[in-house]
C-alpha cells in the first residue's frame, strides 16, 4: 500500500512539492519520486472544473494549465450553470460528461524501456524514483510532475502513468508519443457516449448547449436534443435551434463535438 498524502503532495508537484523530485548528480537527468498504486483512482473533479479545463485547453497548449486560471474559470462556470437550472429546470439533470481520466495518460513502452520502468517498480513498497536512463522520458516525467504510476501491464508493454489534475492531457500526449522508446502516448479515454453539456464565452456572454441523449449510448448514442442558452451577467434566454444554429458560437461548438 501507498502513503496517500505522499500521492496527495505528488500531485501537486508543479506547485512545489520538494519531495517529488529526486536530487540530481552530476551527470544524471531528474526523475520524478513516484509510487505505485493498486486500485488507486485519480481525484474526482466538479462539472465547472471539466468544462473550464476543456476550455481552456481549446486555447491552450501548454503541457500544464494554469492552475489558478482554471480554478477562476471553474468558479465562474459553476454559477452560470446554476443560473440555467434555476431558470429551466427541464435540463438540471444533465452534466458535463468527462472524456477521459483526468491527469492520467497511457504509455505503449518499447520492450527496453518497459523493462527499465518495471525493473524499479517491481519490488517496490513505497516511492520510488523513476529513473530509467533514458534522459528525455525521465526529465519529461519530472517536468509534468509525474507521482503515480496507476497500473502495469506486461503482455503489452503498457504503463498508465497519473501526473496531476492540470496535466494539457492532449499536448502532453503529443509530446509523449514523438520520444524515441514510446510506441504511442493517448488519454486514458472513458468509453460510451452520453448526455453532456458545453461552453464557450465571448465578449462577456456564456453560450452554453445541453445535450440530452439516449438509445445504447455505451455505443454511441442514437438519440439527441439540444438545448441552447445564452448567459449574460444575470440574464439567462433559451434560443431556439434555428436561431442558435445562426451563431458561430453556437455553431462551431456542435461541429467540433459532432453533435447533430
Amino acid at each position: 500500500m501507498i502513503d496517500i498524502r505522499f500521492v496527495a503532495c505528488c500531485a501537486l508537484a508543479v506547485a512545489g512539492c520538494s519531495d517529488s523530485i529526486d536530487p540530481v548528480a552530476p551527470g544524471e537527468s531528474a526523475a520524478p519520486v513516484v509510487a505505485i498504486a493498486d486500485g488507486w483512482e485519480p481525484p474526482t473533479l466538479s462539472e465547472a472544473d471539466i468544462l473550464a479545463d476543456r476550455l481552456l485547453r481549446r486555447e491552450d497548449d501548454n503541457l500544464l494549465l494554469d492552475a489558478a486560471q482554471r480554478r477562476e474559470l471553474a468558479r465562474e462556470i459553476a454559477d452560470v450553470l446554476a443560473r440555467i437550472r434555476h431558470a429551466y429546470p427541464a435540463v438540471a439533470d444533465i452534466f458535463a460528461r468527462p472524456p477521459y481520466a483526468y491527469g492520467e495518460l497511457i504509455l505503449a513502452l518499447e520492450p527496453w524501456l518497459f523493462e527499465a520502468v518495471s525493473s524499479l517498480l517491481e519490488d517496490s513498497t513505497g516511492p520510488v524514483a523513476l529513473r530509467t536512463g533514458h534522459a528525455d522520458f525521465d526529465s519529461l516525467n519530472a517536468r509534468l510532475g509525474l507521482s503515480v504510476v496507476v497500473n502495469m501491464f506486461q503482455f503489452s508493454g503498457t504503463v498508465v502513468f497519473y501526473f496531476n489534475e492540470y496535466l494539457n492531457v492532449a499536448a502532453a500526449a503529443g509530446m509523449y508519443a514523438a520520444m524515441e522508446g514510446i510506441e504511442y502516448a493517448e488519454s486514458n479515454a472513458y468509453v460510451g457516449d452520453g448526455s453532456d453539456i458545453d461552453a464557450v464565452k465571448t465578449e462577456g456572454r456564456w453560450y452554453v448547449i445541453a445535450r440530452r441523449a439516449w438509445g445504447d449510448c455505451p455505443a454511441g448514442c442514437i438519440n439527441e436534443v439540444l438545448d441552447f442558452f445564452i448567459v449574460n451577467g444575470d440574464d439567462v434566454e433559451r434560443i431556439e435551434r434555428a436561431q442558435a444554429m445562426d451563431r458561430a458560437e453556437f455553431r462551431n461548438l456542435v461541429i467540433s463535438r459532432g453533435w447533430n
